[in-house]
């Protein structure tokens, strides 16, 4: 969740992933209209041994002035790690990034597989006012099961010099669902309770989504998670679905 300095491109930058079970569910309105809403489930995710990882801080290519104000909360992915490693079941995995209110228009998103090269690239614009932001590979940038893909989330302070830019950074690896993991998640009785499954299972992305989707009807399980990776800060932050806003998308494609 730390915000890098360097140039805006990732280049040939590839972190390695151990090995993880995941699975993507999704929530259809008939689910939700099913949970009672005193159901409670606790939601905190194991802690990562990431001891000696970087600090969250903010930072971007250069010094100088920056399109968002200092003192303020820094762009931040919404990972489990401090130097955002994670996991995901799906292959068109959704990730989430917080913005602070900025004066830069518009974002970035990249991802490059392990030869460092751009399977998925989009920019889209960005709310003056900040917030959660969601961003969404699609199908047609599917990332492959067990390879790392390293991405990048920057605000584009200044389009004639990309040296300014305010970014985060990070790693994730698709990966298969052990075959007891899908019983239990079939098994269970509310999308809370696979979010929970998919917490001890150390499946952050599904984790994550689930719990963002019902934040509104389970405040407290939204906070809660956050809390348990150092993200309580974030949790009043509106939700943004960057697809309703997207620019531009280049698809570069993956083998």
């Amino acid at each position: 969740m730390v915000v890098a300095k360097s140039v805006n491109r990732l280049g040939s930058i590839v972190k390695v992933l151990s090995p993880a079970l995941l699975i993507f569910t999704s929530l259809s309105p008939q689910l939700l209209a099913q949970m009672p809403s005193e159901w409670k489930v606790s939601l905190e995710f194991p802690p990562a041994d990431d001891r000696g990882a970087p600090e969250r801080s903010a930072g971007g290519g250069t010094r100088g002035p920056s399109c968002v104000e200092s003192g303020v909360l820094p762009v931040t992915a919404l990972m489990p790690t401090r130097d955002n490693v994670g996991t995901t079941a799906s292959t068109n995995p959704t990730l989430f990034f917080y913005v602070p209110k900025t004066i830069a228009k518009s974002a970035e998103f990249v991802v490059v597989d392990e030869q460092g090269k751009e399977v998925y690239l989009s920019s889209f614009p960005l709310a003056a006012t900040g917030g959660i932001v969601k961003v969404h590979i699609p199908q047609s940038a599917s990332l492959q099961v067990g390879k790392d893909f390293v991405w990048q989330f920057a605000l584009i302070c200044d389009g004639s010099d990309r040296s300014k830019d305010q970014f985060v950074r990070g790693t994730i690896r698709p990966i298969e669902l052990s075959s007891d993991l899908k019983q239990k998640l079939q098994q269970a009785s509310s999308p809370l309770e696979q979010a929970k499954l998919f917490a001890e299972a150390r499946i952050w992305n599904e984790t994550l989504a689930i719990v963002a989707e019902l934040r509104n009807t389970y405040p407290t399980e939204w906070e809660q998670l956050l809390k348990s990776v150092g993200l309580e800060a974030l949790a009043a932050e509106p939700i943004v679905d960057s697809s309703t806003a997207e620019k531009s998308q280049l698809v570069i494609g993956n083998n």
